[in-house]
């Protein structure tokens, strides 16, 4: 196995995300397989129906979380590649991806983050395809429903879901795609208040239901997951960023308009994923599964421009960070 993760070819790259994946599974189903109850707190409208998913069934519930563990992480690292995102060819992002989310996902609340994982997957995977010369609308579209989704599976990411589809018409400023951005990103709310009306429910009950749940404590409370283990996890997260972005700085020119208009989009949701954990009433676990899903699609870039030693130096504290973050 190449130490220099800038380097690895897609089969070594698979192999560290199945590794991660299993070890994430087991780890789930030994620590949290006898859970016996729902977590309180705030409840957007899909968590209720997660969380009971994975009460009622713990075998079940830990294979489909290594198998959406998987998905999620390549459906972000292909779309990076696609896009020419770097300045050289890398597939480092598969490694990396299994790598971060390890450490934000293993907890007692896994159901609902690999969830939240998925749909970031999803928002952003489909999302970098939209800012070349020629945007494949279904891909804007499909995009913005994940968006939408957000704020049915966590209040907390009701910033992300809202900051990033404006950004996108800001950027793409055509009344087309601004269209299919305001519908993508209405339709999941329209349609779980749709069936709330059908089930004898109030329609604009529905609706506020769920923006009151972003003035409310989180579900999982944030200070509880966030240990000392996890925190110096998430100080390295937050560290390899802004050596990535001080990276991207000095390469940002030679990229292609695409590429730069998709680096605008990541750094604002960084910036909104770190302000939203440190400002929200509402601020949750589902934050730090975000940043370590946006993380993902910029770290290749700091590997590529770094020598060999620091390199391997920066993903052996990487890897030894989001291990001891489960501990």
């Amino acid at each position: 196995m190449i130490l220099d993760v800038s380097r690895h070819k897609f089969s070594e790259g698979l192999v560290t995300l199945l590794l991660f994946a299993v070890v994430a599974s087991v780890a789930v189903a030994l620590l949290y397989g006898d859970a016996s109850e729902i977590f309180g707190g705030a409840q957007a409208p899909l968590q209720p129906f997660i969380k009971q998913f994975q009460v009622n069934h713990p075998v079940l519930a830990p294979i489909l979380f290594g198998l959406i563990y998987l998905y999620a992480v390549l459906r972000l690292s292909r779309a990076t590649v696609r896009v020419e995102l770097y300045t050289l060819g890398t597939m480092a992002g598969v490694a990396l991806g299994g790598v971060a989310l390890f450490g934000a996902v293993v907890a007692a609340d896994y159901a609902m983050l690999i969830v939240v994982a998925l749909v970031v997957a999803e928002a952003f995977g489909r999302l970098l395809y939209c800012f070349g010369h020629n945007v494949r609308l279904h891909y804007l579209f499909s995009a913005m429903l994940a968006f939408g989704v957000m704020p049915l599976v966590d209040g907390a990411l009701i910033p992300l879901a809202l900051v990033v589809p404006m950004l996108t018409i800001a950027i793409r400023s055509t009344v087309r795609e601004s269209v299919l951005v305001l519908l993508g990103l209405a339709t999941p709310t329209f349609i779980y208040c749709y069936v709330v009306w059908l089930l004898n429910g109030d329609f604009g009950q529905a609706f506020l239901s769920i923006w009151n749940n972003f003035a409310l404590s989180s579900h999982f409370s944030l200070a509880a997951y966030l240990t000392l283990p996890r925190l110096f996890y998430l100080g390295v997260l937050v560290f390899l960023y802004l050596a990535t972005a001080m990276a991207w700085y000095s390469v940002s020119l030679p990229l292609m308009s695409g590429a730069r208009f998709v680096w605008y989009v990541l750094h604002v949701s960084m910036l909104l994923l770190i302000a939203s954990i440190l400002l929200l009433p509402t601020a949750s676990a589902s934050l730090i599964v975000a940043l370590s899903m946006v993380v993902t699609t910029m770290l290749p870039l700091l590997f590529l421009q770094t020598s060999t030693l620091q390199g391997v130096l920066a993903y052996a504290v990487f890897v030894v960070a989001t291990v001891v973050a489960v501990v």
